[in-house]
């Protein structure tokens, strides 16, 4: 049963990255640092933290999780579709 959880959870991640990767590629087919640093910044605060936190039953999971869904993706939502709709409407559309 947990490793049906766990396929699941990376599944919902790569589907998550994929459609994060999306708002990128209008962006002049370009990554920008701050892009490529976002990224990078998630896969080792988020997923490697949340997967810590799991391992370790710790007490902070709950807390760490409502944060993620809460405050850190929505702000990350309205990033990329703020840098895509700059992007949209400079070329003129």
């Amino acid at each position: 049963m947990a490793a049906l959880f766990l396929v699941a959870g990376i599944a919902l991640l790569v589907i998550g990255v994929a459609v994060a990767c999306l708002p990128i590629f209008f962006t002049g087919q370009v990554v920008a640092r701050w892009e490529g640093g976002l990224f990078l910044g998630y896969y080792y605060g988020a997923y490697v933290g949340s997967l810590f936190l799991a391992a370790t039953q710790h007490d902070a999971l709950p807390a760490f999780s409502t944060a993620m869904w809460t405050v850190v993706i929505p702000l990350t939502v309205l990033t990329l579709l703020g840098a895509s709709l700059r992007e949209w409407w400079g070329e003129g559309h």
